[in-house]
């Protein structure tokens, strides 16, 4: 329980102004959510707090952040503190003069937007009608100010051969950050989105074999390309992945101050540990009986492929959010996307521990 708290997810709003098929947030709470989000001077609180057990970074996502009057405020105020920030947002209702306005802190801070097309019809058919025009008309706006910026892509039946036109079209030609999400998250919308609008793992593979892989070969030297796929399944010589830090360096705090596993599962009691306005985050970190259970998850207890696996103790059976949530609560069940590459006969037999063992795992 001594390890450094240096990252906070926080969910600023659940208020958002689009619909995007495949959100994880908690639509029916738009309407009251408003009241219920902590205010400027309790984020800073909360950041100043856990500066005592080591925060150095904190990344802002919603619902859309933008939704605030006053984002601008918390956004400047946690700069000032000497942390660095991280947004997410949808880049349709940010405006020029925010962004100029935000420009002043570009060394401290960074910018991701969700696109979901390189054409618009592609786009606006997930994330809704008008988006993509919105969305791009910002992109050109915080390259003049040249803030760094990244874009997100989740990956869909809508988009998938859109995939190469629109990695090149946003880091070759417009020299921005750019990461790939091949898979749709089973979490709110999500679940059924999965079933419905997901690439089977085929042919994300046939994407990452005759484009994508190569793509990252290219830029091996780029450190805003990333592909959100588990190590164990990525070729050797890939490194452009991350690895996510949940229970390790940290923690989600949802808009009216739940702390969670991370931001996305501050609205499920399985990853929620306390709120901040009964408990200081400092203390939650170091004391809270539920959240030593993560950060002392073993990973050599992992059940089904990711038992077996050779990246286990560095990936720690990848997303548990993903993973509790399909497999009703067990804490050591296999990360689904492995699981699945696995029954289909495809894991790497590199990765494996020991390859011939049976690593069927039902759930």
């Amino acid at each position: 329980m001594d390890s450094k708290l240096e990252v906070l997810a926080v969910l600023l709003t659940n208020r958002c102004n689009l619909k995007c098929i495949y959100c994880g947030r908690n639509e029916n709470k738009d309407n009251s959510c408003a009241k219920e989000e902590l205010s400027a001077d309790e984020w800073i609180n909360i950041f100043e707090d856990a500066k005592t057990v080591g925060l150095k970074k904190v990344n802002m996502t919603g619902g859309e952040i933008f939704c605030r009057k006053d984002v601008l405020e918390i956004i400047e105020r946690t700069i000032n503190l000497g942390l660095d920030v991280s947004i997410e947002t949808n880049g349709t209702i940010i405006t020029e003069d925010q962004i100029k306005y935000l420009s002043k802190f570009k060394d401290h801070l960074s910018i991701s937007i969700s696109l979901d097309g390189i054409k618009k019809e592609t786009n606006d058919l997930t994330r809704g009608v008008g988006s993509y025009e919105r969305t791009f008309k910002t992109i050109n706006v915080i390259k003049k100010y040249d803030i760094p910026l990244r874009i997100i892509t989740v990956l869909s039946k809508n988009n998938y051969e859109e995939i190469p036109e629109l990695a090149t079209t946003i880091h070759e030609k417009l020299g921005l950050g750019f990461r790939l999400l091949p898979n749709i998250i089973e979490y709110g919308k999500g679940v059924e989105a999965n079933e419905t609008e997901s690439v089977d793992y085929y042919k994300i593979n046939k994407l990452m074999n005759d484009f994508y892989y190569d793509f990252l070969r290219k830029h091996s030297d780029s450190k805003n390309l990333s592909l959100e796929l588990n190590t164990a399944i990525i070729p050797i010589d890939i490194y452009q992945h991350s690895l996510c830090p949940w229970g390790k360096g940290m923690l989600g705090i949802g808009y009216s101050g739940k702390v969670a596993l991370c931001h996305v599962g501050s609205d499920n009691d399985l990853f929620i540990f306390d709120n901040v306005k009964n408990t200081p985050i400092s203390k939650i970190w170091k004391e809270n009986k539920k959240l030593k259970k993560y950060k002392e998850f073993n990973p050599n207890k992992l059940k089904g492929i990711c038992g077996n696996c050779l990246a286990r103790n560095l990936c720690r059976g990848g997303c548990r959010l993903h993973t509790l949530m399909k497999y009703n609560g067990d804490f050591y069940a296999p990360d689904p996307e492995c699981q699945n590459v696995y029954n289909l006969g495809e894991f790497p037999k590199y990765a494996m521990e020991d390859e011939n063992k049976d690593c069927f795992y039902e759930g």
